[in-house]
């Protein structure tokens, strides 16, 4: 059985610990827990041996529990964390001071030499959301650089080689410009820029370079109209007979005109007029 005096150094070594301090129903079970350990010297080691043991079963004293739901309530990016209540008990511990509401919030007061904000670490969710805030940052400064320079690069016509306003426009009718630029929304302004590069750029191109595209353009366009309709077949089937004919204007405007209107719908009229232009 542990003496008076081991069992007081065991109060005194929860009574080190805010957490559990002043506890009766802890201060009960470290003093069954001396004197379970008959014969034994009650040394540091075997303090702390104890306190292991029995740590999932001592209380949370009621106001160390209190101060720090009010610390938490206020900074939520530092809850559930246990790194951070070490951190907080010890600096307290260090300065000899209880664990308040209070003096917990003197900790993270820029101006305090013992304050401990680099110390801490935040939860999963105050980092996504920093993550969140800082990518917001960033997209926003991004859109407002690309805005001065879509807005720069479509006005800039307006202007001479100086940066004035040309002659032919006044200066209200260039900011007039500029405000009603920046008023759209980004995604559109995207378009819009977009589209008078092209348009600039196909006046700047040489004659030969627009027939190009111009060809090009109008080659997806049939390739599309094509897509979109089935492909014709060689001869002309009337509905209910086997044998085909050869596709001709002439047949095309004897037949039906609802015949007429369901090989349209089916083939297109690109495809039947070439077919009819092949054959005759």
């Amino acid at each position: 059985m542990a003496s008076d005096r081991e069992v007081q150094k065991g109060f005194e070594f929860l009574d080190a610990m805010p957490r559990y301090r002043r506890v009766t129903a802890n201060a009960i079970l470290m003093s069954d827990a001396l004197h379970a350990e008959a014969g034994t010297p009650i040394t540091q080691e075997v303090l702390r041996r104890i306190f292991k043991r029995i740590e999932h079963q001592l209380a949370v004293n009621g106001e160390y529990a209190e101060a720090y739901r009010l610390f938490f309530e206020r900074h939520p990016e530092y809850t559930g964390l246990e790194c951070n209540i070490a951190i907080l008990d010890a600096t307290l511990i260090k300065l000899r001071e209880g664990v308040t509401a209070a003096n917990l919030e003197e900790l993270l007061l820029p101006g305090n030499p013992y304050c401990v904000l680099d110390k801490l670490a935040i939860n999963a969710a105050a980092q996504e959301s920093k993550a969140e805030a800082q990518r917001l940052k960033e997209e926003t400064e991004h859109q407002s650089r690309e805005t001065d320079r879509m807005v720069g690069e479509i006005t800039g016509y307006m202007l001479d080689t100086n940066g004035k306003v040309r002659r032919e426009f006044t200066q209200r009718q260039y900011n007039d410009k500029i405000a009603g630029l920046r008023a759209t929304q980004f995604s559109d302004l995207v378009a819009r820029y977009n589209t008078v590069m092209a348009v600039r750029a196909q006046r700047k191109a040489p004659v030969e370079e627009l027939r190009t595209v111009v060809k090009i353009d109008a080659a997806r366009q049939r390739q599309a109209l094509y897509q979109r309709y089935e492909q014709i077949p060689d001869l002309y089937f009337p509905p209910g007979k086997s044998e085909g004919l050869k596709w001709s204007f002439g047949l095309f405007r004897r037949l039906p005109t609802s015949e007429q209107r369901r090989l349209l719908d089916h083939f297109g009229d690109a495809q039947i007029t070439a077919a009819c232009a092949a054959r005759g």
